[in-house]
């Protein structure tokens, strides 16, 4: 589970990642992150109302946020938040796993020594 000191929840926190942040895109998922000069990792999720009712896209948002709590370890310091496409509910979770790391590894947001550090 994702932590709460992981988390992006302030509107304004949202809006700064929107105005500043460098967008990576896949099919049904987008990712948009600023970089941090601090180590600390914070994320955040975007799921329209397009998407489903609210079961299918609070169901969305919890694989997001279990996928995302994996990766936190490895990650360098940054803002990110995940914006959903529809299409995404029906991608099955090991699916949106590889899509979540495709796009952080896309991003250059994987460090590389943390990585290292983790297998050993």
């Amino acid at each position: 589970m994702l932590s709460k000191t992981h988390r992006l929840s302030k509107n304004g926190s949202f809006n700064y990642v929107y105005r500043n942040g460098t967008p990576v895109y896949a099919k049904d998922l987008t990712l948009l992150y600023v970089p941090s000069s601090t180590d600390s990792v914070r994320v955040g999720f975007s799921v329209n109302n397009k998407i489903g009712k609210a079961v299918v896209r609070n169901k969305l948002k919890r694989r997001l946020r279990a996928i995302a709590a994996e990766f936190i370890p490895r990650l360098s310091g940054c803002q990110c938040v995940f914006v959903a496409k529809k299409g995404l509910e029906e991608v099955s979770f090991a699916d949106l796993h590889a899509l979540v790391e495709k796009l952080f590894v896309k991003s250059g947001l994987v460090n590389e020594k943390k990585e290292e550090e983790e297998r050993a």
